[in-house]
């Protein structure tokens, strides 16, 4: 014959499983529509962000061409000051096109991160309602705290690992635009950039 207690602790059990499921499922929903949201209003900003760098960089080239012929440059000082201010506007889009594509980088990695870490933290809810004893909910809270420690490091160095990147991209950036103002005639502006 079944021990009553054993059934009413099975049954109970089950409906903890249950609704852990169900919490989780619940919010797994959540926080795939809170990912499309944030997806699109990323997006939509990286636009705002690339029209208004493409928008400043035009302006500025405008500008810096009336200044030239508001003072009286023209001829070959003219086109000389209009050929290095196009540089530095070139120099400056592509430093603001390397950050905007790390940020873009940056931001999708730590998003990535996060849905993982979230989808960690469910299934060590799922293993901690699972426990039968206070000393297996210690010894699986603890484990769970080493893991979610490690992931932290392991996170961190691939968020390190993008910045880097995007450190490296952007002074290439700007070193190529040196040498190309070097290359045609402007002195000194490859030694500053080494």
């Amino acid at each position: 014959m079944a021990n009553p207690q054993t059934d009413t602790h099975a049954r109970e059990q089950t409906k903890r499983d249950e609704q852990a499921y169900k919490n989780a499922e619940a919010a797994r929903a959540r926080v795939d529509r809170l990912a499309d949201f944030r997806q699109r209003a990323t997006e939509d900003v990286w636009k705002s962000m690339e029209s208004s760098v493409d928008a400043a960089s035009q302006g500025f080239q405008n500008a810096s061409d009336q200044f030239a012929r508001t003072l009286g440059y023209s001829g070959e000082e003219g086109e000389r000051l209009a050929r290095q201010s196009g540089q530095n506007v070139d120099a400056i889009t592509k430093f603001g096109t390397v950050l905007t594509q790390a940020l873009q980088d940056t931001s999708r990695e730590c998003y990535g991160l996060a849905q993982k870490q979230l989808q960690r933290n469910l299934e060590g809810l799922s293993k901690l309602a699972h426990c039968r004893s206070v000393q297996e909910f210690a010894a699986v809270q603890s484990g769970l705290i080493r893991e979610s420690l490690q992931h932290m490091v392991e996170d961190t160095g691939s968020i390190v690992g993008i910045s880097l990147r995007a450190v490296d991209e952007a002074r290439k950036a700007v070193a190529e635009t040196a040498h190309e103002s070097a290359a045609q005639g402007r002195p000194g502006a490859e030694k500053r950039v080494a």
